[in-house]
């Protein structure tokens, strides 16, 4: 482990514990300049092969997904915690239902099912890429839908 500040090798682990999703948090400090700093630590998930709907294949990358995540939840109120959480719930479910071929619209489905529950205008963004928009009354009852959930939510509480 380098140290992100001078990076020097000499790197002790102060205390470590488990993390909220399938992780492991270790607190960490430099023994060269006293930096102290934390890493997370998860499971590769090494040999998926992602399956296109053109049915061309292409190995994982957690990155994409996590920056396509990122483009839909820009500008919302979503801390990076509960985006490694919706990565990893959404890597364990397709993973259970899946061995090492993974449909991209698996993918696209469990991040939705899971983007839904954390940020309708983020889900919105996201399924407007996955989803058949191609007309714009399906896009307009989608954002119906989800204003009614939000009306539903407000009037019984």
């Amino acid at each position: 482990m380098l140290c992100p500040k001078c990076s020097s090798l000499d790197v002790k682990v102060l205390e470590t514990r488990a993390g909220k999703v399938a992780s492991t948090r270790r607190r960490r400090e430099c023994q060269s300049c006293g930096h102290r700093f934390s890493t997370i630590e998860e499971v590769l998930h090494e040999d998926l092969t992602v399956v296109k709907s053109d049915d061309s294949r292409e190995c994982f990358d957690r990155t994409k997904l996590a920056m396509s995540l990122r483009r839909a939840i820009s500008k919302r109120p979503i801390d990076a915690e509960q985006i490694n959480a919706l990565l990893t719930d959404t890597l364990r479910r397709i993973e259970s239902e899946f061995d090492d071929e993974l449909p991209s619209r698996a993918i696209a489905d469990a991040v939705m099912h899971g983007l839904r529950t954390v940020d309708s205008i983020a889900w919105l963004r996201y399924a407007s890429f996955y989803e058949d928009f191609t007309q714009f009354s399906r896009f307009a009852e989608e954002i119906l839908y989800l204003g009614g959930e939000r009306a539903g939510e407000n009037s019984g509480g």
